[in-house]
This record gives structure tokens, sequence and C-alpha cells, in this order.
């Protein structure tokens, strides 16, 4: 199984940009970059009219964008990634080593590789070009908030292939799936500006914890709102993770029957 799983990682690496690579490496890494600068270019502009937006501990708007949206992207690129496992790999199937698992672990972890290089290199000019304190204020709970973000990405991921893959016209709704949860995991939204009676029912998205407590753990004197922790994504996840297996574990034989 490890060794299907390193075969399928280094062939999806070669192949992820086929012969736009040079380009496609540029998406991968412009993509949460352009945002980041655009969001912290115009906070920087308008900030005297916004002070209540301003980060508590001191903390850089740009940094606090990147810890945001480069987890985020990872998440949202590991679902998609997995979505579309199935359907670019049907050659592979014919040979019996090789299952759908395998392909959503190795999408999984390539995207896990990439986004991991591209918030080393960020913080690495951040710290070298602008003087940022990039080093993290407890680096074992942040990776772990990380992990709990992969995880995510990896049992909803597998829930939306096997679901999508049977009724296609649901990848649209996926789209809006997102971008809803893009605004309300508090990616590029100061939590604190959020309501009290709007936030309550915030709280029972798990992504919102997960992106607060990357924030809480690699930021000194970032303050965790009241009702966030790690205990709660991580069941969510479980949850998410028992009933995509339960979909993988019925379906399985008809996602191999539908190869060409």
């Amino acid at each position: 199984m490890l060794n299907v799983i390193r075969a399928l990682f280094f062939r999806e690496l070669k192949t992820r940009f086929g012969k736009n690579r040079h380009l496609g490496y540029f998406w991968v890494v412009g993509e949460p970059l352009m945002q980041i600068l655009v969001i912290t270019t115009v906070i920087t502009l308008i900030r005297e009219n916004i002070t209540h937006l301003v980060v508590p501990g001191g903390t850089p708007v740009f940094m606090f964008l990147a810890c945001g949206i480069i987890p985020f992207f990872m998440f949202r690129n590991i679902v998609t990634q997995l979505m579309g496992g199935i359907a670019g790999n049907l050659s592979l199937f014919f040979y019996k080593p090789v299952r759908p698992i395998h392909v959503f672990l190795a999408r999984a972890l390539l995207e896990f590789y990439m986004h991991s290089l591209i918030f080393l290199c960020v913080m690495i000019l951040a710290g070298w070009f602008i003087g940022y304190n990039v080093v993290p204020r407890d680096f074992l709970a942040m990776f772990i908030s990380v992990l709990l973000m992969v995880l995510s990405g990896f049992s909803l991921g597998v829930i939306f292939a096997i679901v999508t893959h049977f009724i296609e016209p649901l990848k649209t709704i996926f789209t809006y799936f997102t971008v809803a949860l893009y605004i309300l995991s508090c990616v590029i939204i100061p939590i604190w500006i959020i309501p009290s009676d709007i936030l309550k029912y915030m709280l029972y998205n798990p992504m919102l914890h997960i992106c607060e407590s990357i924030k809480h753990y690699y930021f000194d004197g970032y303050p965790l709102v009241d009702g966030i922790n790690l205990f709660y994504p991580l069941v969510c996840n479980i949850i998410m993770l028992f009933i995509g297996f339960w979909f993988y574990y019925y379906k399985r034989r008809e996602l191999v029957a539908s190869r060409p």
C-alpha cells in the first residue's frame, strides 16, 4: 500500500501541471499570495478609518492573512483534487493494487506538501525582507491545527468525491460551498468584529475553530474567542471520515467498475 501511494504521489507531482508547468507553479504560489498582498494593501491604505480591524497583540495584517489564506487554500485544493481523483485515474484501476483510496491519500499528501512549502517560502520572505517575527509561538499546537485542516479536507473530499462521481451536477455546489466557508471561517475577517448573536451560530462551523486555533498558536498575544477549541472539529472530522469510509466501502466496487 505504501509503495502504491508513493508511486501515485510522484506521478501526481509530475503530471499535476501538464505541459504548462511553470505557469502552474506560478499559479499555485501566486493565487494565495496575490490575495494576501491585495487585501494587505487595501487595509493599509484605509487603516486610519478601520482601526477596529487592527489585529490584537500587534500581529501584522500580512501575517494574519497568510496564516488564514494559505491553510484554507490547502483545505480547498485537497477537496477539489479528491473530487477529480477518480475520473483522473480510471485507467490505473485496471491494476489490482491500485484503488481509489490510494489516489485520495496521494493527492491529499501532495497538497499538504505543496502548501507547506508555499507557507514556508512566504514566511522566509516575510522574515528576511520585511523583518517580521515568523517563528510560531507554539509550533506543535499550530502543527496539530494544520493537520486537522488536512484531515478536514480529506474527510470532506472523500464524501464529495464519491457523491459527485455518481451525481456529477453536485460539483457546481462545491464552488458556492467553498466561498461560503471562506467567509464563515473568518479566513480574512477578524472574528472579534462579528456580533455575538451571529458568532454563536458560526461556532457550529468546525473550520472556524481550526482557522482561529492556527492564528492563536502562531502569534503572541492573539486572543482566542470563548468557545473556540480543537476538540469540536476533531469530533466532526471523525464523524465525516466515518461517513466517507462508509460510502467508500459500499461503493468501492462501482467506483472501480466505472473504469473505461
